[in-house]
């Protein structure tokens, strides 16, 4: 039977699913498992992409949910497979098949299934399950779980679809004030002058973020040093929680 065509999009979100196949389990023990973890964060480095969830705490299992932020979703998966056989260095396949990959198309789905992958998982210290890193009020900082993004996501659905939305996008924040330079010179302004209205200021901000894969603190950054608070404001997004009832003066 013929493999179905996957559904590709390199700034989706996906649930993915690998299970080991029938000669060795995929993790014996917490070496594999540290193992898979310090590939897990290589290839996150390599690629760039954005990590919301994952689970390698079966045996013969493991489940991530990440967000392709522009690379392909194939060589990210082909990269972290190939990598963690020739650690196992096993003769024949340490997998039983392909990996299962399915695109998560709203927020909701995003989270009931962040939570489906936290509920194996009780013990809230393992750091093989991405719940240690959600056992809090907010977020804990860790370089592997992308904690601003999916605050993000969980509490604004705009967010979550200008991420998904944004095709040949700006990726950095040079390139990001070299639009902004071009766009302030159009007019026969500074960049400086341009953004002196906040309402024109705050109406750049928008178009940006709609044709940018630029985070929070990058618009904030191009855009004047803006706080990462200042810029949801401004994109009607809801205050993130460490945000809230600190007194901050309003910039938008």
């Amino acid at each position: 039977m013929p493999r179905s065509t996957r559904i590709k999009d390199d700034y989706g979100i996906y649930y993915i699913k690998q299970q080991g196949g029938f000669q060795r389990n995929l993790f014996q023990n917490e070496y594999d498992r540290n193992k898979f973890l310090s590939i897990l964060m290589e290839s996150k480095e390599n690629n760039d992409f954005i990590l919301y969830a994952y689970c390698i705490t079966n045996e013969n299992e493991y489940t991530l949910i990440l967000n392709a932020n522009g690379s392909d979703i194939s060589k990210i998966m082909k990269g972290i497979n190939i990598s963690y056989a020739m650690y196992v260095n096993q003769s024949g396949s340490l997998y039983r098949d392909r990996y299962k990959s399915n695109l998560i198309k709203d927020r909701d789905t995003l989270l009931n299934l962040i939570i489906t992958i936290h509920e194996r998982e009780h013990n809230t210290d393992s750091i093989y399950n991405s719940h240690c890193f959600y056992s809090r009020d907010t977020l804990s900082d860790s370089k592997l779980i992308d904690k601003r993004d999916i605050e993000l996501f969980l509490m604004d659905e705009t967010c979550f679809r200008q991420s998904r939305d944004c095709k040949n996008c700006i990726n950095t924040q040079v390139e990001a004030a070299l639009e902004l330079k071009n766009v302030a010179s159009s007019k026969g302004l500074s960049v400086e002058d341009l953004l002196k209205p906040n309402s024109v200021r705050n109406t750049l901000i928008k178009e940006f973020r709609k044709k940018s894969t630029l985070s929070l603190k990058d618009l904030g950054e191009v855009f004047g040093g803006l706080s990462e608070s200042s810029i949801c404001k401004i994109l009607k997004c809801k205050e993130l929680p460490e945000e809230r009832n600190e007194g901050k003066v309003n910039e938008s």
